[in-house]
């Protein structure tokens, strides 16, 4: 069987003080014929950084540094960094951060499944695995709330909605699709679910930042929350338009039978007709979204 072609891209911002660390981990871990299996290519994606990085990157070797004129956030440069890999004809993309908290040697965890077609998409779970550190509440609780909500939507149980260690088969890669440059992970993970490929976590390790300066902060989830409306909202319209319609549609019933039993004569017939047309506008709005989320 010939070997697969995983192309590791790391997204980076101002990482000049890690960037060399972990190009140079992974080359440790995955020389050129060490695994029968796969070989791996390195590429960076710069998002617009104002220090070393790219220049760095170069002098490392990486087979390709994609940049990008200004910084324009995490998903924007997940995104680059799925395209390119594709363009080089990749097998496997693999998504690590380069922060240096995921560890380079849990490549081959969200790798294998792939290689064994076990899976079209894997998640590192951190939650699954071990964090090696106290991580800040907000933080943990932030991710509890996003991977909640994908678990609801999706069905399927996920345990770390802000992984930065994934990987994605070249199935996957020919049509997957990233409209926010924000939540890549929530969005890849439900936008595998709607194309109906095979999702899976996988444990990983997790350790403490020691360089550079983490994204997330308190204002994180004020940034980010009216992008996961947004979201959901396009990934599953009838989930969320449907049941508020028929909200509306149950409490213009409700209204109208107290107003004929005479407990709310003061409410006026408009009432009622607003709240039962309004929810027919909801139910309709959710089948118009769904097709268009379809086409």
């Amino acid at each position: 069987m010939q070997a697969k072609k995983v192309v590791v891209f790391i997204p980076a911002f101002n990482e000049e003080g890690s960037i060399a660390s972990v190009i140079k981990k992974i080359k440790e871990h995955y020389p050129v014929g060490k695994s029968k299996d796969y070989f791996v290519e390195i590429i960076v994606v710069d998002d617009g950084s104002k220090d070393k990085t790219s220049k760095i990157a170069r002098k490392e070797g990486v087979s390709r540094v994609a940049i990008h004129p200004y910084n324009r956030g995490l998903g924007a440069a997940t995104r680059t960094g799925l395209q390119t890999a594709y363009e080089m004809g990749a097998d496997i993309a693999v998504k690590i951060d380069a922060d240096f908290q995921h560890d380079p040697e849990d490549i081959d965890k969200v790798v294998m499944p792939l290689i064994e077609d076990r899976a079209d998409a894997v998640f590192g779970s951190r939650f699954l695995g071990k964090i090696n550190y106290k991580m800040p509440f907000y933080r943990k609780m932030g991710n509890l709330f996003f991977s909640f909500l994908t678990s609801i939507f999706t069905g399927l149980k996920i345990t770390d909605g802000q992984t930065g260690l994934m990987a994605f088969s070249r199935r996957y890669l020919s049509v997957f699709d990233m409209f926010s440059d924000y939540n890549e992970t929530q969005q890849l993970i439900i936008d595998a679910y709607r194309k109906n490929m095979r999702v899976i976590e996988v444990p990983v390790v997790f350790h403490k930042r020691t360089t550079g300066k983490s994204f997330i902060s308190l204002k994180y989830p004020f940034k980010v929350i009216p992008n996961m409306i947004r979201l959901f909202v396009h990934g599953f319209p009838l989930r969320i338009f449907i049941p508020l319609g028929l909200i509306f549609i149950l409490a213009g019933i409700i209204t109208a039978y107290l107003v004929l039993s005479g407990y709310a004569s003061f409410i006026g017939d408009a009432t009622i007709v607003i709240l039962v047309i309004s929810g027919m506008q909801f139910i309709f709005f959710g089948l118009i979204a769904d097709i268009a989320s379809k086409r």
